[in-house]
């Protein structure tokens, strides 16, 4: 039987519950760091425990959606977003509100996941690097929206506004969902293993050289991206005096520079396939990663300086890591739920360790945010020749 593909709009809006509960919450943060009585570091934990829930979840949805199909384990995380997402928006205390966000990780964590395998299910490598370069644009969407939208119900309703937004928000895709996404992956080409045996699943990916190795520089790539995230809200409106108010246009910048790399490589992609444009970015992402510290360290330009050198510093790890995401999932296209998994968990769970410690260690200091994001990029970089050679 043939499936006819869900369009990609669908398909983003889908992907986008990390983003929607990472970056929809970012503008709280120094406000409930305040209201708690708690330090930058603590704050965070808000935004670690989600992360952590994200990792840990991951690392079940992809073996369950390799074994059960893709719809039934996606609306089952879209249920527990949207539970978690009005407990969390009734916490009484910060402890509460962490618990919340954990459980909230597990339920956003299926949607990343099973919408790269659905992707992986319909097209064949580089037509999957096309339609994932696709996909990531107009994801972009999300994580400039959220935190502008959730300024404004941070002003208008309080920080409780936010949570019940995006429970509102899970309902709504929920319901989509089920209208709208067909089941992509035949009973016949799924794993057949009983599923107390995944770990074995995870065992095969981690042994596979190629698949682990474009898994592995993503992951270290993706936390460069992820200490700007968490420590942007108080580097930027503490340390340089943004208004709450106006941080969504950093984070605007921040993704354009994402959405732009998507173009780019949607546009390239099928013409010089993804090794080889893996290889040609490398030289420019190191030169980029000097440069962003040294925009920082000598104030060249003040903040608009900072932010253009940030806009292609974005620009050139989101071309990279779409092309290893690519790869990995054609390394491996039998087990694509479980290396969509892999990819997101490594993902979150070094978001939620930058956002703890990383943060605690830069502040509001530009300059060490900066040297945190370039250390990332350029071990990404060593790692990838050295797993995967030249």
């Amino acid at each position: 039987m043939t499936v006819r593909p869900p369009s990609i709009v669908f398909l983003a809006a889908l992907a986008g519950f990390g983003a929607l509960s990472v970056d929809g919450f970012l503008p709280l943060l120094p406000g409930l760091a305040a209201e708690f009585g708690l330090t930058a570091g603590e704050a965070q934990t808000a935004l670690g425990g989600l992360m952590l829930g994200m990792a840990i979840g991951q690392l079940a949805y992809g073996p369950l959606a390799d074994r059960l199909g893709r719809r039934g384990p996606l609306l089952a995380g879209i249920a527990l977003f949207a539970t978690a997402s009005l407990m969390a928006a009734l916490a009484d205390d910060f402890a509460s509100l962490v618990v919340w966000r954990f459980v909230q990780g597990l339920g956003a964590s299926a949607s990343p996941v099973i919408v790269r395998a659905v992707v992986r299910d319909l097209h064949d490598r580089e037509a999957a690097a096309r339609q994932l370069s696709h996909l990531t644009g107009l994801m972009g969407v999300m994580p400039i929206a959220a935190p502008l939208v959730a300024a404004q119900l941070l002003l208008a309703g309080g920080w409780r506004a936010v949570p019940v937004a995006m429970g509102a928000f899970a309902v709504l895709m929920g319901a989509l969902a089920i209208l709208r996404l067909p089941e992509t992956l035949a009973p016949d080409r799924r794993v057949r293993l009983p599923l107390w045996r995944i770990a074995r699943l995870y065992r095969d990916v981690l042994r596979h050289r190629r698949a682990f190795g474009h898994v592995a520089t993503n992951v270290v790539l993706q936390t460069a991206v992820m200490v700007f995230v968490c420590a942007s809200p108080f580097v930027m409106i503490e340390g340089r005096g943004v208004p709450t108010e106006l941080f969504g246009f950093i984070i605007m910048v921040e993704v354009g520079g994402l959405i732009a790399g998507a173009a780019i490589n949607g546009r390239v992609v099928a013409r010089y396939g993804t090794d080889r444009l893996i290889r040609r970015a490398q030289p420019v992402l190191a030169a980029m990663s000097a440069l962003l510290v040294l925009v920082a360290w000598l104030d060249l330009g003040g903040l608009a300086g900072f932010l253009v050198i940030l806009f292609v510093f974005k620009t050139t790890t989101s071309f990279v890591s779409i092309n290893c995401i690519a790869g990995a999932l054609q390394a491996m296209p039998e087990r694509a739920g479980t290396v969509s998994a892999l990819i997101g968990a490594g993902q979150s769970a070094a978001g939620a360790l930058a956002g703890r410690y990383a943060t605690a260690v830069i502040g509001t200091d530009t300059l060490v945010m900066s040297l945190f994001m370039a250390g990332f990029a350029l071990a990404a970089i060593a790692l990838h020749r050295l797993l995967l050679g030249r």
